[in-house]
């Protein structure tokens, strides 16, 4: 069966890069929700442009309201494996060396928003289907391949779904890292607010923004000030060598915008916060105001450099599932009031309980208000169940590593399906840029997905 499926896959994979390259050009950002479209025009778009490509395929698929399509390899067959991954995905932001919505091929890399995050491995999904299918490869039970359009913002897609049909009892998603995940860390997301204090000095904070989601590490971050000389403003900017500094005078005001790299906010050591940044150089900056002051205990709260919550206090890790993160990754201050919002992956040794008590007493030690806090608890698979067994020695045997079950700080749909494990698509030693700009997916490593997949799907319904 490898060889035929290997075959098939590496002789359609321009079918490949083309169908990827369609959803790609598919700016599927969520928006303003419409009739037929519950999350706006892009993601209603990706799905179908998705379901018109694997119907041309010969596939059995169907709309649900919008929220999610679905694609069987043998719908007369019960069906006892899903597959789940996303089309949406997180907007562009900025420093993108190619257009971010045009698939480019560079070095033996494929480049564009969603390549790996999770366009790309939708795809390969979808050609292990096919090649199973075209191939004849003799099977006895279906696969349910499921693409939702909200996993970015709450997988509330997925709800939806489930509240109308029932998911078998093995699942997996592409959406993480090999050999695979059994274990994903709690998460929080929380919203604050503080008393900045109004920009009425001569030399003052007048406002300051930054990030554009709050599951990733911002890459970018804003101010403007007024009454200060541009070339002490930059000598300031000596202090933050990691971070790139741009200052734009427009009469007594300055523009200054802070660059960092975006990351995705599970794994926030493979970024640098330009809204912790900007906080850090603001909080440094001598106003005949409040407004330092204020910024001084924001970044008091949220260190810059500080992933781990040390600042608030909520720093902890097990063994199991290693060290909890944070990250500030919105910030909003205009009219005498910082608004802020925050993402936390905390581990198996917590509780969603004891988070919220912990972020609220280190906010409020530093004069902040937590205004709104929801997550949901860890999600752990036994790592000797027959499932996971499988789908290991399938990586085992295809890649020749020695890889066990790992823990993540990443929420995939799978976080609150019992049993459901994430099963690639990233390869140990990986960088694809996941939420970042210049997202990527290496040539090879969309090849060799494909055919894992194909391994683990025959062999899983056979």
């Amino acid at each position: 069966m490898q060889i035929k499926c290997r075959n098939f896959i590496e002789e359609h994979f321009s079918e490949m890069v083309r169908d990827l390259s369609e959803l790609v050009a598919v700016p599927s950002v969520k928006s303003e929700p419409c009739e037929g479209m519950p999350f706006g025009k892009g993601p209603a778009q990706a799905l179908e442009k998705m379901l018109s490509i694997a119907k041309k395929y010969g596939f059995h698929t169907e709309n649900h309201e919008g929220y999610v399509g679905t694609i069987d390899l043998d719908p007369d067959l019960p069906t006892t494996l899903a597959v789940l991954c996303h089309l949406d995905v997180v907007p562009a932001g900025t420093g993108w060396k190619t257009p971010p919505y045009s698939l480019m091929i560079t070095n033996g890399k494929m480049y564009g928003r969603g390549v790996i995050d999770n366009k790309g491995p939708a795809v390969a999904v979808l050609y292990a289907m096919r090649a199973i299918k075209e191939c004849n490869i003799p099977i006895t039970q279906n696969v349910r391949f499921i693409v939702g359009t909200d996993e970015e913002n709450g997988s509330s897609d997925l709800a939806y779904y489930k509240a109308k049909a029932t998911l078998p009892s093995r699942v997996f998603t592409p959406d993480a890292e090999y050999p695979l995940i059994n274990i994903e860390k709690g998460m929080v997301r929380g919203e604050f607010a503080t008393n900045a204090g109004y920009a009425v000095g001569s030399k003052t904070i007048i406002s300051a923004r930054g990030g554009t989601v709050i599951n990733a590490v911002p890459e970018t971050a804003t101010a403007v000030v007024r009454g200060f000389k541009v070339h002490l403003l930059k000598r300031n900017a000596a202090s933050f060598p990691e971070l790139g500094f741009d200052f734009e005078p427009d009469g007594d005001n300055i523009k200054i915008t802070v660059r960092g790299t975006g990351a995705h906010a599970s794994t926030p050591e493979r970024g640098e916060n330009a809204v912790t940044g900007l906080c850090a150089y603001l909080a440094g900056l001598d106003t005949d105001d409040m407004t330092s002051k204020a910024f001084k205990r924001l970044s008091a709260a949220f260190a810059y450099g500080d992933n781990a919550g040390v600042s608030l206090g909520v720093d902890e890790e097990d063994e199991e599932s290693g060290a909890l993160t944070a990250v500030f990754s919105i910030l909003d201050y205009s009219d005498g009031i910082i608004q802020g919002k925050f993402d936390c992956r905390f581990p198996v040794c917590d509780n969603l309980e004891l988070i919220k008590m912990k972020f609220t007493k280190g906010l409020e030690k530093h004069g902040i208000k937590l205004l709104e806090i929801r997550g949901v608890e860890a999600h752990k698979v036994d790592e000797n169940s027959e499932f996971v067994q499988t789908l290991l020695g399938i990586y085992r045997e295809m890649t020749g590593s020695k890889g066990r079950p790992i823990a993540v700080g990443g929420g995939t749909y799978v976080h609150e399906i019992e049993g459901g494990v994430a099963f690639g698509a990233e390869f140990p030693g990986e960088v694809n840029n996941m939420h970042g700009a210049n997202e990527s997916f290496s040539v090879n490593s969309f090849l060799k997905n494909a055919m894992i997949f194909a391994e683990a799907i025959s062999r899983l319904c056979k």
